[in-house]
């Protein structure tokens, strides 16, 4: 987890409207100053002992960019930094996005997702979270844990009323994830508990919503549009 109170941000790669964005975006967020972008000819590697960014933000504009965001993990390795990346993709090159997450890079965004999302997203990040746009999300064959957790907190929990009262946030979570075809270990792991108190929320859930097997919990979900977000 990054301390939020000294986050820094910079970029690697984007154009001067992304970055003009990003600057914005950053200042509005109240929880990260942006820092510099990389100067012309300075190695990745001199750039993040430069700079010591928390966030390293990867401009994807061009198919054949000098950088990517492969590069920039390299680079940090090399400066051996902690910093998290996130690329940020030209809408008209969203197709990569896939790709880009199958090399193990699971923070993506479109540049037109910056205005309205990019705050949420170095928050989520910089508290050890994972963040992937929606539309980008709906891309990816399969996404890991961390980013179906990230997708689900992107989508406004529904307040459930049940006959034994509405389902809490974890209760729900837990039953999503499930859902979704999750394990207890791995729900576990994400939500840093014990597999027992995830089973407990799993169970609680169930009975209040009388819900006997992982297929009524399926069924469930499609139709309380649990999974309408992998639609969009």
């Amino acid at each position: 987890m990054i301390d939020q109170a000294r986050l820094r941000v910079a970029t690697v790669g984007a154009n001067r409207e992304t970055i003009k964005r990003l600057c914005d975006n950053v200042s509005l967020s109240g929880t990260a100053i942006f820092v510099d972008e990389i100067r012309e000819f300075e190695k990745i590697s001199d750039f993040i002992v430069r700079t010591l960014p928390n966030i390293v933000v990867v401009g994807i504009g061009d198919k054949l960019s000098e950088f990517d965001g492969h590069i920039v993990v390299r680079g940090l390795r090399s400066a051996r930094s902690t910093a998290a990346v996130i690329c940020v993709v030209n809408d008209d090159l969203v197709e990569t996005a896939p790709d880009i997450y199958a090399a193990g890079i699971h923070n993506i965004l479109l540049v037109s997702d910056i205005a309205m999302e990019f705050s949420r997203a170095i928050g989520i990040i910089g508290g050890g979270g994972t963040y992937i746009s929606r539309r980008i999300f709906s891309l990816i064959r399969e996404p890991n844990i961390r980013s179906f957790y990230a997708a689900l907190n992107n989508t406004p929990l529904a307040s459930v009323e049940t006959g034994s009262g509405p389902l809490s946030q974890r209760e729900e979570m837990v039953l999503k994830l499930f859902a979704f075809g999750f394990t207890t270990k791995e729900i576990a792991s994400e939500l840093k508990v014990s597999g027992k108190t995830v089973e407990t929320y799993k169970a609680r859930a169930s009975d209040k919503l009388d819900l006997k097997s992982r297929v009524s919990i399926v069924k469930y979900g499609y139709s309380s549009g649990w999974f309408s977000f992998l639609l969009n």
